[in-house]
């Protein structure tokens, strides 16, 4: 196995987690109308086709570290949720923190990889 390969598919992956979200904001026509909205939706498809093509890699990977773990306690505060929400905040919450530590494991792996 090609481990150049199989590390740039990874990347490609963990990139769908920004690329998908990213462009539903421009799919929503009521995102498209919040400005704020439109421009966080462009922010996210540019990070992930960045860490999809490895750009500037160790730099994308931390901010999406970063941001997964901010949106974790931001949004997804079970702590707070309702019980019909608890379950759904749950998962969300432990998945971006998943994320966010591949995101770290991404960023230390060796440039040309």
């Amino acid at each position: 196995m090609n481990p150049a390969l199989i590390v740039a598919l990874a990347r490609t992956l963990m990139a769908l987690a920004f690329i998908g979200p990213g462009a539903s904001h421009f799919l929503d026509s009521a995102k498209q109308r919040n400005y704020v909205g439109a421009a966080i939706g462009a922010i996210e498809v540019a990070a992930g086709l960045a860490l999809a093509f490895g750009w500037q890699l160790r730099w994308f990977a931390l901010a999406a570290a970063t941001f997964l773990l901010a949106d974790a306690f931001i949004a997804h505060n079970f702590w707070a949720a309702t019980p019909q929400a608890l379950r759904n905040q749950v998962l969300h919450f432990f998945k971006n923190l998943a994320l966010a530590g591949s995101f770290v494991l991404l960023a230390l792996v060796p440039r040309g990889h």
